[in-house]
């Protein structure tokens, strides 16, 4: 029987390794870290493989991988501790150390540098020649509360990392022995005044926000009138959105406004058919088509002499103004369907700017 043996990884403590069962060949299957302290040890991280073969019994055999891990300056340096107190009094300057996993060259010596403000009320110096640590006291006595310190620090390599430091002033003098915080909190750099201008100019612009809002919202308010329209019952009020003027155009009697045939004094509605007057008789449409020139000859005499057939001679009352005119109707000078003589003397009383009219048909001065 031909001899084959498999590989399996007995220990990967940090599995970040696997293994081809066939060849024995190891990958990794993750990201190798030489900062991990609890997998790597003096920058060697170990794992142990163990081979199997198929024989009867089987027999097996382990082995240790050490693996030696490079360094990769993928880390900045950092401040310790981050957390100190400071008496208000005489105030004692505190040692920070300065650490850095990664291996030189890519440690010290280190840079370090106060930002956001903090350097109006702090001030640091190196305490050693390879930069390795820091010396932080404050600048003038400061009032009590916390502080915070955003401190800048920059390796070998420029790789930097900024860290905020967590300063507790104390009610004490000289060396800090015992710390109640009770202060109020304060940022490195801004006083408790300062604090307080902020806060004060935030609350005014949102006072002056909402005024603006209820000035905008008062404007679009749309005005009610005073009377609505279902509470008006006068008959001569008209609502056009205007405003000005008044109802002195507008007071007036709708009935006197009314107009048309039916509220004349003394009128009768002459436009019409007359309906006393026989309606004459046509001729119907004859069978024979030799009767037709004289069929239309005698419908067209009827039509003509027909007195109900429009237009009618009659009075068309086309706006009635009203009566009391000084004027006669002049319904008489209708012409007439005679040839009898009319009566115009009546014209003679008509005044001299009737005299031609009356000389003409009353048999005046000329006859």
């Amino acid at each position: 029987m031909e001899q084959r043996i498999t590989y399996r990884i007995w220990r990967d403590a940090a599995s970040w390794l696997e293994i081809n069962p066939e060849s024995g060949a190891i990958f990794t299957r993750a990201e190798l870290d030489r900062e991990d302290i609890e997998h790597v040890k003096n920058s060697t991280y170990e794992a142990i493989i163990v081979a199997i073969d198929n024989g009867s019994p089987v027999a097996t055999g382990t082995g240790t991988l050490l693996l030696i891990l490079s360094d990769v300056n993928d880390n900045g340096p950092v401040p310790e501790p981050r957390s100190m107190d400071f008496c208000q009094k005489n105030p004692q300057p505190r040692v920070i150390n300065i650490n850095d996993p990664d291996l030189p060259p890519n440690t010290s010596p280190f840079t370090a540098e106060l930002t956001h403000g903090a350097s109006v009320n702090w001030t640091i110096e190196y305490n050693d020649q390879a930069h390795e640590s820091l010396i932080l006291k404050p600048k003038k006595t400061l009032e009590l509360g916390d502080y915070k310190i955003n401190l800048k620090l920059t390796d070998n390599q420029n790789k930097d990392q900024v860290t905020t430091l967590d300063v507790f002033v104390c009610d004490c003098e000289g060396v800090v022995n015992s710390c109640k915080r009770t202060a109020p909190y304060a940022e490195a750099g801004l006083q408790v005044p300062a604090i307080l201008g902020i806060l004060g100019g935030i609350l005014a612009l949102l006072i002056l926000i909402l005024l603006l809002l209820l000035f905008v919202r008062r404007r679009g308010v749309v005005k009610e009138p005073l009377l609505p329209p279902e509470d008006d019952t006068r008959d001569n009020v008209y609502y056009y959105d205007e405003e000005g003027g008044g109802e002195e155009d507008q007071d007036f009697d709708l009935s006197q406004l009314h107009r048309g045939l039916d509220a004349r004094p003394e009128v009768t509605r002459n436009d019409v058919a007359p309906t006393l007057l026989s309606v004459p008789q046509y001729r119907p449409r004859p069978a024979n088509p030799d009767e037709i020139g004289n069929f239309i000859d005698e419908n067209l005499k009827a039509a003509d002499t027909d007195p109900t057939a429009p237009p009618y001679d009659s009075l068309l009352v086309f706006d009635y103004e009203g009566s009391g005119s000084e004027a006669a109707s002049l319904s008489s000078l209708n012409s007439s369907e005679s040839d009898q003589d009319q009566d115009y003397d009546y014209l003679n009383e008509w005044g001299n700017r009737f005299k031609k009219l009356a000389d003409m048909y009353g048999g005046g001065e000329d006859d």
